[in-house]
């Protein structure tokens, strides 16, 4: 996720479906795994004068740790470290997911840029293997969601082709992922979502 894009339509789909898993598996915390990427912003012009914009606007309008003000209810942590190292961001993530899900039952939110792995991933994705490190780490009652932004334009399904190379992903019987979406505010985004039974 780039903080760029944060607090868009799909932000209003991602965290609505979230905030409904959480109240319907009686979840406590949602942890969020970011997969921070910094980006830059364009600067505004006063009068042909170009000016950065102001790090107080940035952190009002487009800070993803923001978002841990949410809920009274339903705590929300950010994993926001900037993503470089695959390996060593994978177990930073998990002991970050270990430290805060202690004793409380949550939902473990994976959100890149684009999803599950293409067929030339990036640090835009979430890496199969990686999802499957993130699902065992779970305890029994936790669920797994993973943002998936389309994954092409020429009007062929995309949707449960991808669903089910999540199911695969994370080892689980077929069926099991479920779709949360928002189709009149972001038709181009879901959530898949596993609830971890064993």
């Amino acid at each position: 996720m780039q903080n760029c894009w944060y607090g868009d339509n799909r932000d209003l789909v991602k965290w609505s479906i979230l905030m409904h898993l959480a109240d319907m598996n009686s979840a406590s915390c949602i942890l969020q795994i970011a997969y921070f990427q910094e980006c830059s912003f364009p600067k505004v012009e006063l009068d042909s004068e170009e000016r950065a914009i102001p790090e107080e606007v940035l952190r009002h309008f487009r800070d993803v740790g923001n978002i841990k003000g949410l809920s009274s209810s339903i705590r929300v942590e950010v994993f926001d470290k900037v993503i470089t190292d695959r390996e060593r961001y994978l177990l930073e993530a998990k002991e970050f997911i270990s430290r805060h899900a202690a004793g409380c039952r949550c939902v473990v939110f994976l959100d890149p840029d684009t999803g599950l792995e293409s067929t030339q991933p990036s640090l835009k994705h979430v890496l199969r293997k990686e999802a499957n490190d993130f699902w065992k780490s779970l305890k029994v009652g936790d669920t797994l969601a993973i943002y998936q932004h389309q994954t092409n334009r020429n009007g062929k399904p995309w949707q449960e082709p991808k669903r089910m190379e999540f199911e695969k992903a994370i080892g689980v019987p077929e069926g099991s992922v479920k779709v949360g979406r928002g189709p009149k505010l972001a038709r181009d985004v879901v959530l898949f979502y596993a609830i971890k039974t064993q």
